[in-house]
């Protein structure tokens, strides 16, 4: 699953009915994390009558399974499920059972008449439930007139659909038969083999047996949908065509154009890497305008509406996402889907792989649009979380269901996948390759654990020393700081945990670090196990640390040293200039280099070709902002943020914001254009230029449709908002309802979000409970006001007003990411304000624990550098 909403914390608002209340049971007898060994299935037969249209679908389940003894109870799961008649049948015995839903999680315990024997038993339900109207379980959504249904299962929301074992340990076929209505296309995981008429206007659809599958990644989907075929040929690892298609809402298919004809080249890509054939029957690639990410489902891969249906102008950022996203998704077909993770503690086995693998085959596939800085700058930011004073390590044991959503987030993910490019990078890319084949072809269709694959990759790559450089990244929370001294040819190096100021000192922690610097093209490396260690450096000139800025590590200089660094930083590759400016802010956010050190790199770097590195430092300089500056100071601020991106924009010529002026132009170019225009207008506050912004975005409003090139909109739009005001708002929202263009709706939506001032976040908030948007756009307005002082203020506001109202309608999934909202707040008052509106209501939360705790840690760390730097910063900026 890929979210490219997790650092904004995405919610999914949705309005869940419960069939029946779940009864009270004695905590210590219910199992709130794994089953246990007294019941395993071994396949499941699922009829399912669906008909968007209506409120609730029924379902008859049959489960084949073996007991390990025998009994007269078992746990299972099912999750708001109205079960009518649960019975269980050994050979031609078949005993009544009691369903009981005994948690709100979905456990289920069910009671039967007659004990058991052990062996094979198979358990039958008949049930309806009611469709969800979010991006979980079995959802619906109206789109255009129609009614449309589609799921969502990772990582416990198949049970909302079907009574099961919803662990990702039982792996088995399923075999699916649905009816729905005649005039409706039907897709599932594999293909459909036979259908028939089933009176009453409906259409029974018959699917093939499925390869072993856990619950999560059983899919379907129901509507009246467009379908356009893809071309899938043979290749050196698969020998047969691939039936492919991809697959939108009614009126869409001239969006499809990318997916039909990309998909099968990026799916190419990972064949020829595993060197394993794409190990399912078909693929389909299938749009919901319900998602807010994508989900790897066996052969019925669901995206978000944006990440799918792309015009012909799409922007760069739209094509680097499709690449990015399809090329993750596609990548869980065999780490995931093929291989399976034992239970929900290697779910990085899942993620982290799927992320390096998807970002290294979305540079193959379009290198110019900046896939592999963009990872880097994730990884990057994925570091600032694992730095706070609360964390999760990248393997985490998890015993409860209410811990399984925190392991969703950037450690999983970013981190994982940096540590994976630096594992990579220091084993070399054949022996790494060969690791992860073993370990694939060893456990195909099959569950596997961290230590399967520590053990796969040692035996695979050759190399058993690798296993103690993963285990203590992968068992370790926190980032390691290399503090660098020069010491005749090469270096004096030393490991610590970095801990930025507001960051309480703890045990001492080592890694076993690669680490890697560059000197030409000369590259020397050294594995750093202990405190302290040397590195001899074997090139001629400037030694550049973190080589490539393929480390998950940073580094600290002491002031000469970030002098001569940074004077050549403009001249460094996009990832060494990133890796400098990410560390050089550590190490000042630690109390190292100064304030002033900082601008004076960043001055340096706004000369740099590739956008992410211009950039990096005075994004980091514009969040002081936070610490509520003297009128002075911002007056300072905003100076400091012109003179780093005026002069650079200016230097590229007039700005044409119309439709194509710039579709010839290098990508790099005009994506650095894009940047620049972004921060000078958001930032540097430029009135000339938002004014011209203003006035395209309110041409196009107004009927000129070549006014606002699509990579310009978004920003144009949010800009229209802020300084047009309600009256707008209310003309872009009559644009947005009537629009069916995906991104320009998504555009519309985040514009709608940007609002700044009492009134504007006023009218925002409201349209969070308007029934003409789709659920997934209410919650993107509510989840993008927070980005400014007053609608973050309004939105916690109302949080403390309402909270329980506004959380019974928030998806299990999501529930634990609310607090992290308001991480963004800079005092210990605030602090306490957070604390004593969500604290209480953890319970409700169904977790959150970890990341109400990590909210709090940022907002104290944001305090304790204000309390530190503070005066040093307002000196600087006033000048």
């Amino acid at each position: 699953m890929k979210t490219l909403l997790l650092a904004s914390t995405a919610l999914l608002f949705t309005a869940p009915a419960v069939a029946q209340a779940p009864a009270v049971a004695p905590a210590s007898i219910v199992p709130l994390g794994r089953l246990g060994d007294a019941v395993r299935p071994l396949a499941y037969r699922l009829a399912l009558t669906i008909d968007p249209t209506q409120p609730r679908f029924t379902g008859h389940a049959e489960i084949d399974t073996q007991l390990a003894r025998a009994t007269r109870t078992l746990f299972l799961h099912g999750n708001g499920l109205g079960v009518t008649r649960a019975t269980a049948t050994v050979g031609k015995r078949t005993v009544a059972a009691r369903y009981t839903q005994v948690d709100p999680s979905g456990v289920v315990r069910l009671d039967l008449d007659g004990e058991l024997p052990a062996g094979r038993v198979t358990l039958t339900f008949d049930y309806d439930a009611p469709f969800m109207t979010g991006g979980e379980g079995l959802y619906r959504a109206k789109v255009g007139g129609e009614w449309y249904a589609w799921t969502q299962f990772e990582p416990i929301d198949a049970r909302r659909m079907f009574p099961s074992f919803d662990e990702p340990g039982f792996k088995t076929p399923f075999t699916l038969t649905i009816t729905a209505p005649t005039a409706q296309r039907v897709f599932a995981n594999t293909p459909e083999v036979a259908h028939g008429t089933a009176g009453g206007g409906l259409t029974v659809h018959k699917f093939a047996p499925s390869r072993p599958l856990p619950t999560y990644l059983v899919a379907l989907a129901v509507g009246a949908f467009d379908v356009v075929p893809g071309d899938a040929p043979a290749n050196a690892v698969r020998t047969t065509a691939l039936p492919y298609r991809a697959i939108a809402t009614k009126g869409q298919a001239s969006r499809l154009q990318l997916a039909a004809t990309q998909g099968p080249k990026i799916l190419a890509l990972h064949e020829d890497y595993f060197g394993i054939p794409y190990p399912f029957e078909k693929l389909d690639q299938i749009a919901s305008p319900e998602m807010s990410g994508a989900m790897e489902n066996a052969g019925l891969v669901t995206y978000a509406d944006t990440l799918l249906l792309l015009a012909p102008d799409a922007p760069a950022s739209q094509r680097r996402n499709f690449g990015m996203v399809v090329a993750h998704e596609l990548a869980h077909q065999w780490f995931g889907d093929l291989v399976t993770p034992k239970w929900w503690t290697d779910l990085w086995l899942n993620e982290s792989f799927a992320e390096w693998a998807g970002n290294r085959v979305g540079e193959l596939w379009q290198p110019g649009l900046g896939t592999e800085v963009g990872q880097l700058a994730e990884a990057l930011a994925a570091m600032d979380t694992d730095s706070q004073s609360v964390g999760r390590p990248i393997r985490q044991e998890i015993t409860r269901n209410d811990q399984i959503a925190s392991a969703f987030d950037s450690i999983t993910y970013q981190k994982g996948g940096q540590v994976l490019t630096m594992v990579e990078r220091y084993l070399g890319p054949d022996r790494f390759r060969r690791g992860v084949r073993y370990h694939l072809n060893r456990f195909r269709y099959g569950n596997a654990d961290a230590n399967d694959f520590f053990a796969s990759m040692a035996k695979g790559s050759g190399d058993a020393g690798i296993v103690p450089v993963f285990r203590s990244f992968v068992e370790q929370t926190g980032v390691p700081v290399i503090t660098i001294r020069a010491d005749g040819a090469g270096w004096r190096i030393a490991q610590a945990r970095y801990r930025p100021i507001g960051v309480a000192a703890g045990p001492a922690q080592t890694w076993n670090v690669p680490v890697c610097a560059r000197q030409g093209v000369v590259k020397s490396c050294t594995l750093l196990t202990a405190a302290t260690g040397t590195l001899a450096l074997k090139g001629q000139g400037v030694a550049v640390p973190n080589a490539d800025g393929a480390g998950y590590w940073r580094y600290s200089l002491d002031d000469a040293g970030w002098q001569t660094l940074m004077a050549n930083a403009a001249t460094l590759p996009a990832r060494e200039a990133m890796a400098a400016a990410d560390s050089l802010w550590a190490d000042f956010a630690a109390g190292n280099a100064s304030f002033a050190r900082v601008v004076a790199s960043a001055r340096i770097l706004v000369d740099h070709r590739e956008r992410s590195a211009t950039l990096m430092l005075p994004a980091a300089i514009d969040g002081v902002e936070r610490f509520g500056l003297s009128s002075a100071a911002e007056v300072g601020l905003r100076r400091l943020a012109a003179e780093l991106s005026l002069p650079r924009l200016r230097a590229l010529g007039p700005l044409d914001l119309r439709t194509g002026a710039y579709a010839r132009e290098e990508s790099g170019q005009s994506q650095l254009r894009q940047s620049l225009v972004s921060y000078s207008a958001y930032v540097a506050k430029d009135a000339a230029l938002r004014r011209q912004l203003g006035d395209a975005a309110r041409a196009l409003i107004d009927g000129d449709a070549g006014a606002l090139d699509p990579n310009y909109r978004s920003m144009a739009l949010a800009i229209a908002v802020q300084d047009g005001g309600v009256p707008f708002m209310d003309r872009l929202y009559a644009a947005l309802v009537a629009s069916t263009d995906p991104l320009f709706r998504e555009q519309a939506i985040r514009a709608l979000g940007a609002a700044d001032a009492a009134p504007t976040v006023a009218r925002a908030l409201a349209l969070t409970t308007d029934t003409a948007l789709q659920s997934s756009e209410r919650v993107a307005i509510l989840r993008t006001l927070p980005s400014h002082p007053v609608g973050r203020d309004a939105v916690f506001a109302r949080m403390g007003q309402d909270f329980d109202a506004t959380v019974a309608n928030v998806p299990a999934f999501s529930r634990p990411r609310l607090p992290l909202l308001f991480a963004s707040f800079c005092s210990a008052d605030r602090a306490a304000a957070v604390d004593a509106v969500f604290r209480p209501k953890l319970a409700t939360l169904g977790g959150g624990a970890l990341e109400l705790d990590q909210a709090l840690g940022a907002i104290r760390q944001c305090a304790a550098l204000k309390a530190a730097k503070g005066a040093e910063i307002e000196r600087t900026l006033i000048g």
